[in-house]
């Protein structure tokens, strides 16, 4: 979708919130996935090579997704300056096994907030959900004035839908949240988003193995007691295969849309795994690309949808840690995410693709 005069105001985060969250190192990692049948990571130092993360995050034990998304609109609220009871749509990703979750948070945090619940719109929409987010919220704002805020936020606490021992997620989800406006207003300029589900031919998935699947039984959580739940699973090999690729064609679109434009490019991609990210970018540049990627995984992990928002809320830092210059105003940052179609976990995935103008500062209503 071409957009016209939308933008996002400031985006904030939750991840340095130590009261919100602790940590889950390699070591713990390494316990949990020697805890089920199968085999589990051979060291601590095969972890960090096969994710790239060092670190990843926990909700509190004594708290739930709620006291996050509660958390998250204070923060942004605070940030922004608009009135909840002003916003004709409020979007919410909670990606979840159960696929009411995202509605019941939305029916918990629409009480917190004192607004109607049916303002909230509810996502189960997994890796590609900030896309998402931004694609619902431009098609909502053609229709409506300028200044008019829709919030969009994330709530992901994957450690509740997974099996802590199944080492091919264990070691790279992580909980975070995330908050931002899209608006007819000053702030980072939306150029264009995109998102589809794509059926995965047979030839790219194993026979009689689907991409993803869910099972009901006694696991772990993830602080190793044991719990009975429903988690998800996956074929990694068949996933990481078209993972690469759909990540590669979402970043060569919107490179292609935005190369004649001023402006340096930079590249916020979902966050998977170190082992995904690092064959995209490979893929990537041998195309050529000219841009500069962004990985932010080694201490924030894959946070689901939270991850590219993460990256935005703190791109100073990013960039810095990737070894780049700082981003200044005008540059390019172009949104590329593919994973889990949870309306078909079977044999489709779900692809996102977005790129806005950089234009930092704060972006209150009054402004």
């Amino acid at each position: 979708m071409q957009i016209n005069g939308l933008a996002l105001t400031d985006i904030v985060d939750l991840a340095d919130h130590a009261d919100l969250f602790e940590l889950l190192d390699n070591e713990s990692v390494y316990t949990l996935s020697h805890q089920g049948v199968t085999a589990g990571f051979s060291s601590v130092k095969a972890i960090s090579r096969s994710t790239g993360i060092e670190t990843r995050r926990l909700l509190q034990p004594d708290l739930c997704p709620l006291d996050i998304a509660v958390a998250i609109a204070e923060k942004l609220q605070f940030r922004v300056g608009f009135d909840w009871n002003e916003c004709p749509a409020i979007l919410l990703c909670h990606s979840h096994t159960n696929n009411q979750s995202a509605r019941q948070l939305c029916d918990q945090l629409s009480e917190k907030l004192g607004v109607p619940t049916e303002r909230f719109i509810p996502f189960n929409y997994g890796c590609v959900g900030f896309v998402q987010l931004l694609n619902r919220a431009a098609q909502l704002l053609q229709e409506l004035p300028e200044r008019v805020h829709i919030p969009l936020l994330t709530v992901e606490t994957p450690e509740h839908w997974h099996d802590s021992s199944d080492k091919a997620f264990c070691g790279i989800v992580s909980a975070g949240a995330t908050g931002t406006t899209l608006w007819r207003g000053p702030g980072h300029e939306l150029l264009h988003v995109e998102t589809a589900v794509e059926i995965i031919p047979e030839e790219r998935r194993k026979p009689d193995v689907p991409l993803f699947w869910t099972e009901q039984g006694d696991m772990f959580d993830f602080r190793g007691q044991p719990e009975h739940k429903l988690v998800m699973h996956m074929d990694g090999e068949s996933v990481f295969l078209n993972g690469v690729d759909f990540m590669l064609n979402a970043c060569l679109k919107s490179y292609h849309e935005v190369a004649d434009e001023p402006g340096r490019i930079l590249i916020a991609p979902h966050q998977p795994s170190g082992k995904l990210l690092k064959a995209m970018i490979a893929a990537a540049k041998q195309v050529p690309i000219e841009a500069d990627f962004l990985n932010n995984l080694p201490n924030y992990g894959n946070s689901i949808s939270s991850t590219i928002p993460t990256i935005l809320a703190r791109l100073e830092q990013v960039v810095s840690q990737n070894g780049y210059e700082p981003a200044t105003p005008g540059d390019l940052i172009l949104l590329p995410a593919a994973g889990i179609c949870m309306d078909r976990l079977t044999d489709a995935m779900c692809i996102g693709r977005a790129a806005i103008r950089w234009q930092p500062g704060r972006y209150h209503e009054e402004a």
